[in-house]
């Protein structure tokens, strides 16, 4: 998040240093088990998800760990059921970006994007339920900007 945050930022004084970062924003977040233990409650897939909200709940040991969301975002996928096993480091779930974030993101690579972000930007151009009109509009004049610049 901390990188993401400033890879933005660096786009306000026209540095592209930050675009992998950038890019990295549009794609989902894995998320994965800090350590070994036993599923013992998971949050419901197409559930909005704050950032440090509660993914999936773990027991071991004895003690419950909350796995939490690194993003504000919407549970895409779940690998995991109530009562599975997991070792550390499994991925338990799938998080897509906030609107917020895909926003931020979209409106930097209009400003920096290459030719090579046109495909991250394009799952945004497609009129999807999920996707808010004003999101799609922006990807759109992103792949735009970055086509024109790119003659």
């Amino acid at each position: 998040m901390v990188r993401g945050n400033a890879a933005l930022s660096l786009v306000r004084f026209g540095d592209a240093t930050g675009r992998p970062q950038i890019r990295a924003l549009l794609q989902p977040a894995k998320i994965t088990a800090p350590q070994r233990g036993k599923v013992i409650d998971t949050s419901k897939i197409g559930t909005p998800i704050h950032r440090s909200g509660i993914v999936v709940k773990l027991e071991s040991e004895g003690h419950t760990i909350e796995v939490r969301s690194p993003i504000t975002g919407r549970l895409a996928d779940l690998f995991v059921g109530t009562g599975q096993m997991v070792n550390a480091g499994d991925q338990v779930a799938t998080l897509d970006p906030g609107t917020d974030q895909v926003w931020e993101a979209l409106r930097a690579l209009h400003l920096i994007g290459q030719p090579e972000d046109i495909p991250a930007i394009q799952p945004y151009e497609r009129e999807l339920p999920d996707v808010p009109e004003h999101v799609r509009e922006q990807a759109v004049a992103a792949e735009r900007a970055i086509r024109d610049r790119s003659r």
